[in-house]
């Protein structure tokens, strides 16, 4: 018996594009590139993080959680949850 495939979520195009655009503004802001940070992710959590890999992420959006705790994490930083105002 065959089972059915639930389908695949697929982020809107908005919500992946501000996380690029934050992303990689907060990288700028501590003056790194994408490969640095692959290199220093490698480093501090002792596994591999391809250049690749990391550029694939940024390309797609794909970040998990995890991820941008430990980008935070290396450079002090925590995340925070601030409510939305109303326009």
């Amino acid at each position: 018996m065959e089972k059915k495939q639930t389908p695949k979520y697929e982020f809107p195009d908005e919500i992946k594009n501000r996380v690029r655009v934050l992303l990689k503004d907060f990288l700028k802001e501590q003056k790194i590139s994408v490969p640095e940070l692959a290199d220093m992710l490698s480093k501090e959590y002792e596994r591999p993080e391809s250049r690749t890999n990391l550029l694939n992420k940024f390309a797609r959006a794909s970040f998990k959680m995890v991820d941008v705790i430990e980008i935070l994490d290396l450079f002090g930083y925590e995340v925070k949850f601030d409510k939305k105002h109303k326009k």
